[in-house]
């Protein structure tokens, strides 16, 4: 059983002691308005009060969606000690048109005799992800800062980042679930309420502080989860699930069963024979652990992190 506001204090408190031990003078997020952005910019938000080291915020839209977009700027605007909006889709158009002009002639086939010059779906959101990451390391050259990062324990277990794309130095919420991110998310929003009611500030000029972080934590928790690079409709058409709790509780059961395996592939297949979740279909049990498998090259480049055991009860 997790303690939220114990969550919420142990991220801050580590975000600001990493911060000061190693002299950094702020903290650079790129901000798409959906929930692990939002709850970082949070956290960041309240490291920033308690530091006076700023949070620098940019949108970075390509191919996002509007809903998307509009959230992002409610984000920024509600988090943020700086932020702007920086469309990229003429540099990120520029550089993928350059890339298939550059690689026509040396196609490669693949096992369905399609040919690809120099790019595919996946490839070109890899581009997008790696323009924005380059935005913000600039970003954090130039103030002496570092980049936070965003991946929660689901999309790190199912290798839902870019390689030297969405992923930063630093990650707070890295150990937390998809579910428990969302349920974060909750506990903020209640908690920025309870302050607002506790000193009667939704009577007084300072109302707006309050209002816009509420506005951007609710718009955020409503919003569907994507991607952002335009690969599907939603992060669940990618994975093959019906919902995050779904995955959760797939991933969750299948850790606990692999635990004493040294071989992954082993561990799924002899999982996928056994497996005691009756209520989920199994395709959607194979679709899942058959991601988790394939990525597994990923996960050992990582960034930094806040472990679990620090607000686990």
């Amino acid at each position: 059983m997790i303690n939220y506001e114990k969550v919420f204090n142990v991220l801050v408190e580590e975000t600001k002691n990493y911060l000061l031990d190693n002299n950094l003078k702020a903290m650079v997020l790129g901000i798409s308005g959906g929930i692990d952005s939002t709850v970082t910019a949070a956290i960041c938000h309240e490291v920033s009060k308690q530091t006076g080291i700023p949070l620098i915020g940019r949108s970075l839209p390509i191919k996002n969606k509007d809903d998307e977009f509009s959230t992002s700027k409610l984000v920024g605007e509600a988090f943020c000690n700086d932020f702007c909006v920086c469309n990229l889709f003429s540099i990120y158009d520029k550089v993928s048109k350059d890339i298939k002009s550059f690689e026509y002639g040396h196609s490669i086939k693949t096992y369905n005799n399609t040919e690809y010059y120099g790019t595919t779906s996946i490839s070109e959101g890899n581009i997008q992800a790696r323009l924005r990451m380059m935005y913000l390391y600039n970003l954090a050259s130039i103030h002496n800062g570092l980049v936070m990062s965003t991946d929660n324990q689901t999309e790190y277990q199912l290798g839902f980042w870019t390689i030297h794309g969405d992923v930063g130095d630093f990650d707070p919420l890295r150990d937390l679930w998809k579910t428990e991110v969302y349920e974060l998310a909750k506990y903020i929003f209640n908690m920025y309420d309870a302050d607002a009611r506790k000193i009667g500030a939704y009577l007084t000029p300072n109302a707006s502080y309050f209002v816009k972080k509420l506005d951007a934590l609710k718009h955020s928790i409503g919003l569907t989860p994507t991607d952002g690079l335009g690969i599907s409709n939603s992060d669940l058409d990618q994975i093959g699930a019906k919902s995050y709790a779904e995955v959760d509780a797939i991933l969750q059961d299948f850790l606990a069963f692999a635990d004493d395996y040294v071989n992954t592939s082993d561990a799924v297949e002899d999982y996928l024979e056994y497996n005691a979740l009756y209520d989920i279909e199994p395709e959607v049990i194979k679709k899942v652990l058959n991601r988790h498998l394939n990525s597994e090259f990923k996960r050992k480049y990582l960034p930094i992190y806040v472990e679990r055991e620090k607000y686990e009860s």
